[in-house]
Parts: C-alpha cells; sequence; structure tokens
C-alpha cells in the first residue's frame, strides 16, 4: 500500500511538473520573440523597397522642402502618385512653346508699358515665391536633359470669377506667369481683350480670340481664347541665358527642336497614363 501510494504520488508531481513546462511564461515569451523577429524581417524583405523609398523622401523634404523640385521628382522617378495636383494638363513646356511658334491666324502688337505679372518680378526663386503667395495649391515638374521646368499654381478670384494664376519656372527661376480662366459662362471675353487693349494699346481694336503684345523690352503676352478657356501668358525676355536655352529648344524649323518636342509630348504621355 505505501508502495502504490509512493508511485502516486510520484506520477502526479511528474505530471504537475510537465505542466508547468507547457505553460512557462518565460518560454511562451522567448517563442513570440522569435516568431515576432521572423515575420518582421519577412516583411521587410517584401517592403523594403517601400521602406526604402520612405526613408529617402524624408531626407528629401528635410533638406530640400515639400515644395522642391527634388521632392516632386522623386514621385515621378518612383511612379508614386503625387501628393499634389498637376496645375495643368497638358506638359510644361507646352506652354511656353506658344511664344516660339505663334498660333496661326494671330494678332501681333508692339506696347511702350511695361509687361509684367503682378507682383512676383520675374526671375525670383520658388522659396520667394511661397514666402509671397504661400501653400500653393497645385505643382508638377518635368526635367529635360539637365533643365529643370516647374510650375507652381494658386486658384484665385478676379471680380469675383475664379481663375488659376499659375507660375513657370525654369531652373528655380520664374520666366513665365499664366491667368487661366475656364468659366466663360460668366466671362465676356469681348471685354477682357478691351481691357488689355485699354491698358497696352491706348485702345487700339482687336479682332481676333488669339493676339501677342511685345513690349521696347522684349517681354511678351498671349492672350488665347479657344472656346473653352481663356489664357494669357506673360513671358520674360530679359535673361540671355534663358533666351537662348528656349530658342535652342523651340526654334521652328529647327531639326533638334523638334526632337524636342517630340520629347516633351511623349513625357506628357507619360504623365498621363
Amino acid at each position: 500500500m505505501t508502495i502504490l501510494t509512493s508511485n502516486i504520488s510520484a506520477i502526479l508531481l511528474a505530471g504537475s511538473a510537465k505542466d508547468n513546462f507547457l505553460f512557462d511564461p518565460n518560454i511562451f515569451t522567448l517563442v513570440f520573440s522569435v516568431v515576432s523577429i521572423f515575420l518582421f524581417a519577412l516583411l521587410f524583405v517584401f517592403l523594403r523597397k517601400r521602406v526604402v523609398q520612405m526613408i529617402r523622401l524624408r531626407y528629401i523634404a528635410l533638406v530640400y522642402g515639400r515644395y522642391s523640385f527634388e521632392f516632386l521628382t522623386f514621385f515621378k522617378e518612383n511612379n508614386i502618385r503625387s501628393p499634389y495636383n498637376g496645375c495643368i494638363k497638358d506638359e510644361i513646356t507646352m506652354h511656353l512653346m506658344v511664344f516660339f511658334r505663334k498660333i496661326k491666324n494671330s494678332q501681333e502688337f508692339q506696347t511702350n508699358t511695361t509687361i509684367d505679372y503682378g507682383q512676383i518680378p520675374f526671375m525670383t526663386n520658388s522659396k520667394n515665391l511661397f514666402k509671397i503667395k504661400g501653400k500653393p495649391d497645385c505643382m508638377k515638374v518635368v526635367a529635360f536633359n539637365d533643365l529643370k521646368f516647374m510650375v507652381i499654381g494658386y486658384g484665385e478670384t478676379l471680380q469675383g470669377l475664379r481663375m488659376k494664376s499659375m507660375f513657370f519656372f525654369l531652373n528655380d527661376r520664374f520666366i513665365m506667369g499664366e491667368f487661366l480662366f475656364s468659366d466663360l459662362l460668366r466671362l465676356k471675353p469681348a471685354n477682357m481683350a478691351g481691357t488689355f487693349s485699354s491698358k497696352y494699346l491706348n485702345g487700339a481694336p482687336i479682332d481676333k480670340e488669339v493676339f501677342y503684345i511685345k513690349d521696347s523690352t522684349g517681354n511678351m503676352l498671349n492672350y488665347e481664347n479657344n472656346g473653352f478657356s481663356i489664357s494669357i501668358k506673360y513671358l520674360f525676355s530679359g535673361d540671355e541665358t534663358t533666351n537662348k536655352i528656349l530658342t535652342e529648344l523651340f526654334l521652328a524649323g529647327d531639326t533638334q527642336s523638334e526632337i524636342n518636342v517630340n520629347a516633351f509630348r511623349n513625357e506628357e504621355l507619360l504623365d498621363r497614363f
């Protein structure tokens, strides 16, 4: 009887020890830690590209800023949706090209009044623009060889009419401004054209829906009513380096300029699709 009791006690003690081993919190913690590390390592292997991108983007934002050419270029290079609206549907350079490849059946005028773009001086950099205008409503960039184009836009109103005011930069220098009116139901194009005639042409009649005005320093204005919107562009021509770059890019009849234009159009297709 004593022997039987001893055996039963030994079995119970062994079972109790086994149960303690199975539910040992230290063992459970160790197993959980190992599994967590393994899952984290596995997740990092599959998402390492995204992690590296996030680190790079954070670095670019700290060094160059969230409204810099470098910041926006990162999204284009990595096929990631930009956090900003694109301002325009077509390519940036297409807006500049109208001054070098004149629109057919347009009028051309000369003026003694200086053509400028409001209170923002030409050739200022983007940081100064942000200081004056604040946070932009839209941005878009494109790089071509060693040239960096960027457009920065703001939604504004003029006499109760909504419009978009855009600033075009080449290598971070403001070279062209554009006002874009898309609500033609509330806008009277004849009155607007008359305003430009009064300011620049001493009231001379304007008969076309598209016209150009050039001042004594070479600055130019392009007015275009295409039936859907009205665009007024202001090009600065006071910097020789900028003039040379744009002329080489867009000069009509030049073989290389045709290659450049086709490259810009391909860039537009890539952006859209």
